[in-house]
């Protein structure tokens, strides 16, 4: 259920977080691959998937009528907002353990 990519961000962010500290370069290149890996699972993943289960219908339609072949395209999913969530929440507390137990 969660985002597995989500999760593997929000840890290496949290991680380095508490052991450069907030004010590092490398906190904040992290945070930045964290606000776009987060971006791609939420919004371009999913946008993508919806686009391709459209043209599929589309293509089936012209398909049947005899318009043209048709051979469909694969249809990813993307994940919902609350599959990130739980993935950024697990991958924050996963991080925290691991930073704090050094």
């Amino acid at each position: 259920m969660p985002s597995s990519h989500s999760a593997l961000v929000s840890t290496l962010c949290t991680t380095i977080g508490f052991r450069s500290g907030i004010n590092s370069d490398v906190f904040i290149l992290s945070l930045g691959f964290f606000l776009v890996t987060i971006r791609d699972a939420v919004g371009v993943r999913r946008a993508n998937g919806i686009q391709a289960r459209v043209l599929n219908k589309i293509g089936r339609t012209l398909a049947e009528r005899g318009i043209m072949e048709f051979k469909p395209i694969k249809e990813v999913q993307g994940h919902t907002p609350a599959e990130v969530a739980i993935g950024c929440l697990l991958g924050f507390f996963i991080g925290l353990v691991f930073s704090v137990l050094k």
